[in-house]
């Protein structure tokens, strides 16, 4: 049996043992849970047991917090309701919600303020921060992060301030940013080693190795990894471990190292499939299909690869399709099968654009989620207030003497609130629909430009192809005719026919003010007004309409004065946006 192996084994058998002291903490809460009936004890109790629950059963933790949170409402708790919102936070991070998560932490932040505990306020940003960072909000996060850190150091709480450390350099290091990485890297290091926290010890040397090796300083990377595996084998932290064996075994992969690099590949991948973490395995399968293309063994390249990119396929991780297709296309163009190559060469290309603009899709939705969340709160606050004039009806029909006076003032009362929820409600229906227009215009838009982009892709790609046909053998000719074919099927031949219906569809009278108000408009004014009208700019018009952006300018001009506002303030797609 491999030592690899008997450590597995050794570490499985430890787990239940390891466990008994939390599931005892657990049931202790929960009997004391049951047997109190004093509201604000019963939160300071789900709340613990939301915080214990949160590793191993995060939806468990969830009802948990959602019970707190309820109940914190109803007796106006701060604390309690604050606390929940953390643990709320927490739950939506875990599954990857992270807009949700910020509004829980901001809310939560925002009920700190009543609690007065700094501690509880720092640990609120250091969460805010990491949702932040999972958002590509770089410049939020590290605000933030600096902001806890600040707590932390007046709080003298060192473990907590390396952790803040560590999570500046790690948004320093996903901006590419090195230098400042490793400095918030080494300050988070200096720390854990001076406290002898062996969990962040690990976690640190992982991630200053990481820097070694970006550096080329590959032996000291290496012997921060190593430090890192004894820490992690002590703390059964398998998952980390398996991390630190795949970062080894690419960088003896790197110096052609390969039997070194295909021991630690193999542990890596060893460990990921006794955990069952879909994640590290496609990792590792990706990080062995890249060691067997290097030695040249095609076939088991390929198996490797296939492997990590239908494991990546099923949890949907994109970095790993991504390598997993590049891996599969090189393969498949040294094995001359350039139909398979092409495939998965255009699948990398495709998933690498869509990585590049994601940061933009994460900004859209993000929007959508903020509005949604927003309405949300005040239909919350509205419904709050009916509570809690419910509670004040019933404890002033408990005084005789004033029944009458009270009916009538209630009277009086609920026909204020409900004028001000139906004017309340007209608002945010006129709110809402605004946006809406607003997004299907963008919507509109981008629509527009992607088939232009598309299109222009394709005859690009085409044209590539038939200029380097005659370079293929022969009997490849007709292959690469018939993806001419088929790339030039795919091209949209009547991009304007399909904006235009599109366009009817959101804006169902603009052409038809558009005519009655200026009955002397050409076709291309009447397209110019349409695409202005979605407020887009004379770089993206000119793209869409194959003129140079100088003549869209004088085509503006000219628009302006056939539409009467050539010495008038306003804007021409202000003008256009009114009609």
């Amino acid at each position: 049996m491999s030592r690899i192996k008997q450590i597995i084994l050794f570490l499985s058998f430890l787990l239940p043992f390891l466990s008994i002291a939390e599931e005892f903490n657990r049931d202790s809460l929960q009997r004391a849970l049951y047997i109190t009936s004093i509201p604000s004890e019963k939160i300071v109790l789900l709340n613990s047991l939301a915080g214990s629950w949160m590793v191993d059963d995060p939806l468990k933790a969830f009802n948990f917090a959602e019970q707190a949170f309820i109940l914190s409402e109803t007796i106006e708790d701060y604390k309690g309701k604050a606390e929940a919102l953390f643990y709320l936070g927490q739950y939506s991070h875990i599954n990857k919600d992270y807009v949700a998560a910020i509004n829980y932490f901001l809310e939560a932040l925002e009920g700190s303020h009543n609690t007065k505990d700094e501690l509880f306020y720092a640990n609120v940003l250091l969460e805010l921060g990491k949702a932040y960072q999972k958002r590509f909000e770089y410049e939020k996060s590290l605000k933030v992060l600096f902001e806890a850190m600040e707590v932390f150091k007046d709080l003298d709480d060192r473990v907590k301030l390396a952790d803040t450390y560590n999570l500046i350099g790690g948004t320093y290091y996903d901006q590419e940013n090195v230098d400042k990485a490793f400095e918030y890297f080494q300050n988070s290091m200096a720390i854990y080693e001076y406290l002898q926290d062996e969990m962040g010890l690990a976690k640190t040397y992982n991630n200053v190795g990481e820097i070694y090796r970006i550096k080329g300083r590959f032996d000291q990377a290496v012997e921060l990894y190593n430090k890192a595996i004894t820490f992690n084998l002590k703390l059964n932290r398998l998952d980390y471990l398996a991390i630190n064996y795949d970062n080894i075994g690419n960088i003896f992969l790197f110096q052609s190292e390969y039997d070194s690099s295909l021991f630690y590949l193999e542990k890596s991948l060893e460990i990921s499939n006794f955990i069952q973490n879909n994640n590290r395995i496609a990792a590792a399968n990706i990080s062995l299909g890249k060691l067997f293309g290097k030695i040249n063994n095609k076939k088991k390249a390929l198996q490797y690869f296939e492997s990590g990119f239908q494991i990546a396929s099923e949890i949907g991780y994109l970095i790993h399709i991504k390598e997993a297709a590049k891996g599969m296309s090189d393969i498949y163009k040294k094995q001359n099968q350039f139909e398979n190559a092409y495939r998965y060469h255009r699948m990398y290309k495709r998933i690498n654009d869509s990585l590049f603009n994601i940061q933009n899709l994460e900004k859209i939705t993000q929007l959508e989620m903020n509005l949604i969340f927003d309405h949300e709160q005040k239909i919350k606050s509205i419904q709050r207030q009916k509570t809690n004039y419910k509670y004040f009806l019933i404890a002033i029909g408990l005084l005789s003497v004033l029944i009458l006076f009270i009916l009538l003032y209630g009277r009086l009362r609920i026909k204020i609130n409900h004028t001000e929820i139906e004017a309340g409600n007209l608002q945010l229906e006129k709110q809402q629909l605004k946006e809406e227009l607003d997004f299907k215009n963008r919507e509109l838009a981008t629509n527009v430009m992607y088939l232009v982009k598309k299109n222009e892709l394709i005859n690009y790609i085409s044209d590539k192809l038939l200029k380097a046909k005659m370079k293929f053998k022969k009997e490849n000719q007709d292959i690469i005719q018939q993806i001419i074919l088929d790339l030039q099927a795919n091209i949209d031949t009547d991009i304007w026919k399909v904006f235009e219906e599109r366009f009817r569809e959101v804006h169902m009278d603009f052409y038809k003010k558009l005519n009655q108000n200026f009955p002397n408009l050409t076709d291309n004014d009447r397209k110019l007004c349409a695409l202005l009208r979605l407020n887009m700019s004379t770089k993206d018009i000119a793209a869409i309409t194959h003129q140079n952006p100088n003549s869209i300018e004088v085509a503006r001009t000219r628009l302006r004065k056939k539409l009467n506002i050539s010495n008038r303030e306003i804007s021409l797609v202000s003008y256009l946006s009114s009609i």
